[in-house]
């Protein structure tokens, strides 16, 4: 029986965590505006240990906050994980996809194992490297996948979560939906709302060469390292220090915006020359983004998000008829980033609340029947009354806080009760929220041709396509709206990458192929483009054609493994396997996790060559990633077969009917190995039982044959 081939391209979505965080600078503002300061910009990140010397208390306090334990290592003394007598959770299952997991803690590591009970024996077993989360409400796990030799290492999402609040295990935000298993990449999006600035390759999904531990206080003051060395000279500062960014001192447009940098989430299209680690504090979050949303997450009275806060809030009457007064309300006016939100306590939010609504100036609003006077109606509780607390669409087991402020608030939903996930048969629509909340601000917006506007648009769709609604539906607006943005002069490398993508997902590959050849005529130096013309070369069939491009992508990002497996398949392709060898076993080196297909190729371009023993071990890697996938099972057993360990072979093929009773190769190598241990009855039915699959199959009927004459 032939060993079968299969090319795959795995590229991951986007990461679902949580953390808890506390933002902004308690009470209502007054204080002296002052401009972003000028010399920020051109500073260098220092970290919060040089903060320390000079703020000792801020610097422990806001380490006590959930911005400030954003990411941590695990430590099994302080660990609020709960775990059994022998230091293990329950197993918990994806039933969808057969596999289930446990937290296991081993000396003082943790790790996730990976066990399916239909495949006895099978285990896949990674310590985490990071804990993703304050531990307020849910804790999340990272692990990172190393390269011998070189600094930095692939970082993905782990498949449990521990969640705070219920006290239970179970799969990590949107695995119920998706399981990713331990393949979920962190992109760097992710990485740099839930932490400092990390260290990154350029070109890399989630190559990091530094994860760091928190997200520091510069990411709301700003790079500090002018700040640090004008305060080691001199400590006399007359006024707002132009060194430094305080965002108490921003007015309220700008003030927000340090916040909405993380707070406000959606489908982000960054400007050209920025990306998640280069925004400012102290400046427009328009000119950096532009944060689109479905149009549902502003209208829906009950669904929101865990990172809905910005949006919820500007539907508040307390949000929009504050705004362009000296009070407005901003996320500083409740909270206090520097210290722990669960230390405040109800008297402080009521206290807030009271500062705006307690004057003589406004009435008592409070409708508690008790509340027939100004001073009783002061007395109740605001937020129980005025701010929903209820279950999130978008991570399970967790009630939140949604900030809508209303009157009248809508029942509290329970986390369980929340289906979640896509499943509706109509595109969503999306808006620009970065505009909405600067209009509603009064702050300063960038000015965007109607050709920008088309452009961004089209790759917000595409985002929403990509990562979480995948209808075919999407792909003509996403082309015209980029075409029409690029013929009026709104040139970026994304979009004509994501044009060709659109294109080649609508099956017009040759259309697709222009506009990525055009695409790296215009922008040489990007790596993705010379990747998808490849890709898409390969998919109309022009292996040869798709070397070049591949290679490009390759000495561009090093680290993009995605790129050298795509060069290796077409390599194989073309018929170089010497050189499709090379680059399969490349790919697995910098990445030996996440890539089970190119472990496959390998083997399959190894038996292909003879090398029985070396593809035997190259498909045991891809068996022991991927159980399920059954061409590298077929190939491992056909290397097996042809090294006469007919035993092993025979297992494997045994195995794959477990999983799909109707493999066809599975069954005729079965009967082969039947026919050499000189089995001829057993042979007959495997060989008969193909033919009731597949009538008039020749390799069946052939055996068969010299079954007869025997």
């Amino acid at each position: 029986m032939q060993a079968s081939h299969t090319f795959a391209l795995r590229l991951g979505g986007a990461l679902a965590l949580l953390v808890a965080l506390a933002v902004g600078q308690a009470g209502c503002r007054t204080d002296e505006v002052e401009p972003p300061a000028l010399g920020v910009q051109a500073s260098a990140y220092v970290g919060d240990e040089a903060c320390e010397q000079c703020h000792a208390d801020l610097y422990a306090s806001y380490h006590a906050t959930g911005m400030g334990r954003s990411v941590s290592r695990f430590d099994p003394d302080t660990a609020p994980e709960q775990l059994d007598g022998n230091g293990a959770s329950p197993l918990v299952c994806h039933e969808p996809s057969g596999y289930c997991y446990q937290a296991i803690l081993r000396g003082d590591t943790l790790v996730q194992r990976e066990t399916r009970p239909d495949t006895p024996g099978y285990e896949r077993l990674y310590a985490v490297s990071h804990v993703v989360g304050s531990g307020n409400a849910t804790r999340s796990y990272f692990m990172t996948v190393g390269i011998g030799g070189e600094e930095g290492g692939y970082v993905t999402e782990m498949p449990l979560t521990w969640y705070v609040e219920r006290a239970v295990w179970d799969l990590s935000p949107g695995y119920a939906q998706t399981n990713s298993r331990f393949e979920r990449p962190i992109v760097l999006e992710c990485m740099t709302c839930h932490n400092a600035q990390p260290g990154f390759a350029v070109g890399a999904q989630n190559f990091y060469t530094e994860v760091p531990l928190g997200i520091t206080c510069e990411r709301c003051h700003g790079p500090g390292e002018a700040h640090v060395e004008a305060r080691l000279i001199t400590e006399d500062v007359e006024g707002p220090d132009p060194t430094i960014v305080n965002p108490a001192r921003l007015e309220a447009g700008l003030r927000l915006a340090v916040c909405q940098q993380c707070h406000l989430t959606g489908k982000t299209v960054f400007v050209p020359g920025e990306d998640p680690t280069t925004y400012r504090p102290g400046t427009p979050l328009s000119d950096h983004r532009t944060v689109y949303v479905k149009a549902e997450q502003l209208e829906d009275p009950e669904r929101f998000g865990i990172s809905s806060h910005a949006l919820r809030m500007m539907q508040s009457l307390c949000y929009t008829a504050s705004q362009g007064t000296e009070r407005p309300l901003t996320c500083t006016t409740c909270h206090d980033p520097h210290q722990p939100t669960a230390e405040l306590g109800a008297d402080h939010f009521n206290a807030v609340c009271q500062s705006c609504h307690g004057g003589e100036a406004h009435d008592a609003v409070c409708a508690r029947p008790a509340a027939d006077s100004r001073i009783e109606a002061m007395t109740g509780d605001c937020v129980s009354c005025h701010m929903r607390t209820s279950g999130t669409d978008d991570i399970p087991h967790v009630t939140f806080t949604d900030h809508w402020i209303r009157r009248t608030l809508p029942p509290a939903v329970a986390p369980e009760s929340i289906e979640r996930g896509v499943a509706r048969a109509t595109p969503f629509q999306l808006v620009d929220a970065t505009a909405r909340e600067a209009r509603l601000a009064g702050a300063e917006q960038r000015v965007r041709s109607a050709a920008e506007a088309a452009v961004e648009e089209g790759l917000a769709y595409w985002a929403l396509y990509e990562t979480e609604h995948a209808l075919p539906a999407y792909l003509p607006d996403i082309v015209a709206r980029i075409r029409e943005g690029l013929a009026g002069g709104a040139e970026r490398p994304e979009a004509r990458v994501v044009l060709g993508r659109a294109l080649a997902d609508m099956n017009a590959q040759q259309e697709a192929e222009q506009v990525l050849a055009e695409a790296i005529t215009r922008h040489p130096e990007d790596a993705p483009a010379h990747f998808w013309l490849g890709e898409v070369r390969l998919r109309r069939g022009d292996a040869r054609a798709a070397i070049e491009p591949l290679q490009r992508a390759v000495a561009l990002a090093p680290a993009f493994t995605e790129a050298h497996v795509k060069l290796a398949d077409a390599l194989a392709a073309a018929g170089q396997s010497e050189a499709a060898i090379a680059r399969y076993r490349e790919a697995v080196r910098r990445d030996p996790v996440r890539h089970p297909d190119a472990w496959n190729n390998l083997g399959f371009q190894l038996f292909q060559a003879g090398r029985f023993e070396e593809a035997t071990a190259a498909l045991q890697e891809a068996v022991a990633l991927d159980p399920t996938l059954l061409e590298a099972r077929t190939n491992l057993g056909a290397a097996l077969l042809s090294s006469d360990d007919l035993n092993a072979a025979a297992e494997q093929f045994e195995a794959i009917l477990r999983y799909e009773p109707a493999y066809l190769a599975a069954i005729g190598n079965l009967g082969v190995i039947r026919m050499r241990q000189e089995r001829p009855a057993e042979a007959r039915r495997h060989f008969e039982h193909l033919l009731r699959l597949s009538p008039g199959n020749p390799q069946a009927t052939a055996y068969l044959q010299q079954l007869d004459a025997l």
